[in-house]
């Protein structure tokens, strides 16, 4: 086998030896066809060394492969060169300090070129830009953050630059400052200083100017006073390019050396004054209520006040100087004591119970107590201070605010479960599940006097009660002992399990199955209408305060059962009123009706001033009638319960055009289903009607309907070219005869009605001129209705 020669290098390419990327040509064989000098010497190889023929793979993987601090990255470039696949920018890094860029090309024939790029400047480069641009941005972001104002102003004081603190200083948005002239926010009796200090910059000074007091003016309050320091930014020929304003609010510092001031007024007087203080202290320590001593280290007696002295029952000279726990011993106030000594730590308590041995008569106390370290310069306890304030009133007056809370939280209870009901038995259920929640009671029970006589108390409602007591206790015998009592005078019965309780008391509590038993009389109208019986199977006794609060209860319920029989009579007096008002309207309305039929009668049969006045009185007579049925319709209004259903608003106002067949209306609207009721054509006949009626037979009226502005709603619109309405007119249309006015006749409801219904079907109702500006050309009444979503059909009107 003849040795294969290896491939000539043919002359060196002028340009690609002189390029600075270093390259190196392999042919098919991976055997070396071309370095260039830049290839050279990133492999440190010598210039003259002939490099042909030589395996390529071979010194990729000696000489450069080991130069490559990523082993990844190094496999990749020997795994591509071996496979002759085409690979860019795989950036490597050969040294601490150089980084370069492989890149394999095939250009064909099974050659592949590897070039190397040296990136180490451009990296250092883009690093360095990177550290520039990372100094720059936190340079702007203290710029921006800084809590001082800072300004960049030309040599004129043009503001170039702000940050948000400037901004706030002048009350003014960041934009809007940029460009303006900073003088304008200086007070004009600091510009002269201003200019001073620009001409002083102007010179070129060595040093920053600080210190510089102007008042600046803010967008608004007050000019507020500023401490301005400044530097000049000067070119290279030393001219005055930029001045860079710092600006310091120093309102505080003012308020401050004010206040200064002040205090050292105050202080001058307050020395005059401290001997005789002092003595008013040791006066106050003296006459006080809060016992107050000083012990030392030791706990021995320094220094006791009377009321410290009085309160221990010793003289003040008995104290001075012997231990406190020889006198008081107490193991666990003696360890709070040395706590606070060894640990330096003050000590509180608050309300602490204390007996008084000797005089048992006194009961509990409580006690408000502290005890102080008093510590040297070096933080060594040198004593302690020992404080006591006698809180026993404050803490029994807090248990008695807490009882009364409860008593309110109870009645309050009992006063909602009876207003919520409608009816008295629903009063009785809701009042009695209220008292056994709050009173924590195991057997409630009401009765009730029923029958003529009152001698029968009936249960009308029982929670707890056991089977055998309801057989023995569903109806009471109130014309007998003890029950009398309760049902007849009026008071209230506690029977007791005690040594003291007699044979009928103990018979009472064994039909109630319970320990205990409170009847309480239930009151309404100075009469006894019942009683609440109320049982615990646990608590042998009720407390006093059970007592009174238990009498609270029952005087609330029998307020409750009063309001359920005011209740009662008021709904009886309403269908009474109801009654004769529906016998008011029937017989006016008839009554109208026989004199309208005559009213015809006479105009046809009179002439000339006799046939006037007969029509007269037929235009009365209309207005009487048309005031019955508004009343009317009025009260159909109120006393409608039932909600609004789907109603074919076209065929309405249609029904409605045909009712006055001598008007001129045009009217061309949609097919639109609202949400109402069948007194919706009320609406148009009251529009219509007053349309006619104020504007003459000559009166032109319009209906429109089309979407609302808000959603879900249409609005309909009656215009007409009468006389229209003022102005300050229009605000009083719909108000006539709002809830709670009384006054006038039964005139004007028409447009009221419109109100009341409108409203009641959710929408709302107004008056405008026709022709806006002009009254006197007609008025537009425009009301909304609610439009009917879904598949419901409309109402069906006969």
């Amino acid at each position: 086998m003849h040795a294969t020669k290896p491939p000539t290098q043919s002359a060196p390419d002028f340009s690609l030896d002189e390029v600075e990327d270093g390259l190196l040509l392999l042919d098919a064989g991976r055997r070396v066809v071309w370095v260039n000098r830049a290839f050279r010497r990133l492999l440190s190889l010598p210039d003259k060394r002939d490099l042909s023929g030589a395996d390529g793979m071979a010194l990729v993987r000696t000489h450069i492969a080991p130069l490559i601090a990523d082993q990844e990255a190094a496999g990749q470039l020997l795994t591509a060169l071996r496979a002759g696949t085409a690979l860019c920018g795989l950036e490597c890094r050969i040294d601490p300090a150089r980084r370069v860029v492989c890149s394999i090309r095939v250009p064909g024939g099974g050659t592949v070129a590897l070039l190397i790029s040296d990136i180490t400047a451009r990296k250092e480069s883009e690093e360095k830009y990177r550290r520039l641009e990372q100094e720059r941005s936190h340079y702007r972001e203290l710029f921006d953050l800084a809590p001082d104002g800072y300004f960049a102003c030309d040599p004129r004081g043009t503001i170039l630059d702000v940050n948000q603190a400037g901004a706030l200083l002048l009350g003014r948005e960041r934009e809007s400052l940029i460009g303006t002239s900073c003088w304008s926010y200086v007070a004009p009796e600091c510009g002269e200083a201003c200019r001073d200090l620009v001409a002083q910059l102007s010179s070129g000074p060595s040093e920053p100017l600080r210190g510089i007091e102007v008042w600046v003016r803010p967008a608004a309050g007050k000019p507020i006073p500023v401490s301005l320091s400044a530097t000049a930014v000067l070119d290279d020929r030393g001219g005055l390019t930029e001045i860079r304003w710092l600006a310091r609010d120093i309102t505080r510092r003012k308020r401050a050396d004010a206040e200064r001031e002040r205090l050292l007024v105050e202080n001058q007087s307050l020395a005059a004054d401290l001997a005789e203080e002092r003595d008013i202290l040791r006066t106050v320590m003296e006459y006080t209520d809060v016992h107050l001593a000083y012990l030392d280290a030791g706990f021995r007696f320094v220094r006791v006040n009377t009321a410290y002295a009085e309160g221990a029952g010793y003289a003040k000279e008995e104290l001075l100087g012997r231990k406190h726990f020889d006198l008081f011993p107490n193991p666990e106030n003696q360890a709070i004591f040395q706590r606070v000594r060894d640990t330096g730590e003050a000590f509180r308590v608050y309300a602490k119970p204390f007996a008084y041995v000797d005089q048992p008569e006194r009961g509990t106390t409580y006690w408000d107590w502290s005890l102080v370290p008093v510590k040297d310069a070096r933080g060594d306890v040198q004593g302690l201070v020992f404080s006591l304030a006698d809180v026993t009133e404050r803490v029994r007056a807090a248990e008695e605010v807490s009882i009364r809370n409860r008593r309110l939280a109870v009645l309050n209870a009992v006063i909602t479960a009876s207003a919520s009901a409608f009816t008295l038995d629903e009063l009785l259920d809701n009042t009695l599940d209220a008292v056994l929640d709050n009173l924590g009671c195991d057997v409630g029970s009401i009765y009730m006097l029923e029958g003529g006589d009152r001698m029968q108390a009936v249960l009308r409602c029982h929670r707890g009660v056991s089977e055998f007591a309801l057989m023995q206790n569903r109806t009471l015998n109130v014309s007998h002992w003890p029950y009398n009592r309760v049902f007849v005078a009026g008071q209230p019965w506690f029977v007791e399990e005690t040594e003291e309780a007699g044979t009928r008391d103990r018979d009472v509590l064994a039909d109630f199955g319970v320990a205990s038993l409170a009847f309480i009389p239930l009151v309404a109208e100075s009469s006894v209408v019942g009683a609440l019986v109320l049982g615990s199977t646990a608590a042998r006794k009720t407390s006093q305060e059970g007592r009174r609060l238990l009498e609270a209860v029952g005087r609330e319920l029998g307020a409750g059962v009063l309001r359920g029989m005011l209740y009662s009579r008021l709904e009886a007096a309403n269908r009474e009123a109801n009654l004769y008002l529906d016998i008011l309207t029937h017989d006016i309305r008839n009554a109208d009706n026989v004199a309208n039929i005559y009213a015809d009668l006479l105009i046809d049969e009179l002439e000339g001033e006799p046939a006037r006045h007969a029509r007269k009185l037929k235009a009365g007579i209309k207005k009487s009638i048309e005031i019955t049925a508004n009343v009317a319709t009025i009260r159909k209004i109120r006393e409608r319960r039932a909600g609004p259903v789907p109603v074919d608003l076209d065929r309405v106002i249609r029904q409605e055009n045909a009712h006055f067949p001598d008007a001129r209306i045009t009217y061309d609207g949609p097919r639109v289903t609202v949400l109402a009721d069948d007194l919706l054509p009320e609406i148009f006949t009251n529009l219509i009607g007053n349309a006619v009626k104020h504007g003459g037979p000559d009166v032109g009226i319009g209906i429109t309907v089309e979407d609302a502005e808000e959603e879900g709603m249409v609005q309909v619109t009656v215009a007409d070219t009468g006389p229209g309405i003022p102005d300050d007119a229009k605000e009083a249309m719909f108000s006539r005869f709002e809830e709670g006015e009384t006054r006038g006749s039964g005139q004007g409801l028409g447009l009221r009605i419109c109100w009341m219904l409108v409203a009641r079907y959710g929408g709302r109702i107004r008056v405008e001129d026709r022709v806006p500006g002009h009254p006197e050309e007609g008025a537009a009444f425009r009301f909304t209705l609610r439009e009917a979503r879904g598949g419901d059909p409309p109402e069906q009107r006969a």
